[in-house]
């Protein structure tokens, strides 16, 4: 893969509060932290950008990190790829316990609507702007988000 330079992004994206990590191996994802409320901004910036050029979603999780954490409990994870470069980006925009949402990334990548309706399914995270953000994989009723951390689980099951 060739190589986008970490300190590059940090220094075209410093607004967004970026945090980069250098890879571990040359061929290694470049990993980038970003406070939710400016996620959409810097997913956009990677897209349109021709010195990234991430214009395809590979993925998109949600980390909990626990109760213990509020500031910083959930991260919902993007990874992209860069056809262009033959790069890989693994972005964590972290969000607060207090209010676990974010701006849906439909807009960029049709293909994150499902993924989006995932995580909101099993972790509560609500994605704002999304074209049809409802229940994927539970009954509509099901009421909580079954791998929270905190979840409570059913009596007999391990946790």
């Amino acid at each position: 893969m060739s190589r986008v330079e970490p300190n590059s992004i940090r220094a075209r994206h410093r607004d967004l509060e970026v945090e980069v990590a250098e890879p571990a191996r040359p061929d290694d994802e470049l990993r980038i932290a970003v406070p939710g409320p400016h996620a959409k901004a810097l997913l956009t910036r990677l897209v349109s950008e021709e010195e990234t050029a991430a214009r395809r979603l590979v993925d998109l999780t949600v980390i909990d990190r626990g109760p213990g954490r509020e500031d910083g409990r959930f991260e919902v994870v993007y990874r992209l790829h860069s056809s262009t470069h033959q790069a890989a980006f693994r972005i964590h925009a972290i969000l607060s316990a207090a209010d676990p949402s974010i701006e849906s990334a439909t807009a960029l990548w049709p293909g994150a609507a499902w993924p989006e309706r995932e995580a909101f399914d099993l972790f509560g995270i609500h994605f704002k702007g999304h074209p049809d953000l409802r229940r994927l994989l539970l009954e509509p009723g099901f009421d909580g988000a079954p791998l929270r951390r905190d979840a409570e689980r059913a009596e007999g099951r391990d946790g």
